[in-house]
């Protein structure tokens, strides 16, 4: 069940000519089904609290979340799309200014010697775990990230990248 929970966006081809990055309905049905059953809980009470409404909320407006990366050859553009499902923000791209996919590693900040101070070594070694970043490389718009994930989903980001990068004809640049 939390495999479809997890925060990744899906690649699917509803045509030759297109390809789209989304969530799929694994990640809504979860957080209204979870709203649900906090709202089904509520309205069994005489007297609605704050705190399990604002709960509930959040949890519809999660399942409402709409993140999306469409490749269009055809419009010749890429579009990006996020915020809720009928009130969300769109970013377009031409197609033809994509210059590479780009895929790199990065580690969170390991100056910090709070944890030493204190002598947790497995907190340490959770806040260096490491991430990695898709992105693309646009010419006049510069880097623009696609996903970032733990280093054990590195492989799935590598070959979204790779499809990504055969699908827009572009270059693959494994910088990790």
């Amino acid at each position: 069940m939390l495999g479809l929970v997890v925060y990744r966006l899906i690649p699917k081809n509803p045509s030759p000519n297109q390809l789209v990055l989304t969530f799929g309905w694994g990640w809504r049905l979860f957080f209204a089904a979870l709203g649900g059953l906090l709202a089904r809980g509520m309205i069994q009470e005489t007297t609605v609290h704050a705190v399990p409404l604002i709960i509930t909320v959040i949890l519809f407006l999660a399942a409402l979340y709409r993140e999306r990366w469409e490749f269009d050859r055809d419009a010749a553009e890429i579009t990006y799309s996020f915020g809720l499902l009928f009130a969300y923000r769109t970013k377009k791209y031409p197609f033809g200014e994509l210059e590479e996919v780009l895929f790199r590693g990065t580690v969170p900040d390991s100056t910090s010697t709070s944890h030493d101070q204190i002598g947790d070594s497995g907190s340490k070694r959770f806040m260096n775990r490491g991430f990695v970043k898709l992105g693309l490389n646009f010419t006049e718009a510069g880097p623009v990230s696609i996903q970032t994930e733990s280093n054990r989903n590195a492989t799935m980001l590598r070959n979204l990248g790779t499809e990504i990068a055969r699908f827009c004809d572009v270059p693959y640049r494994d910088a990790g």
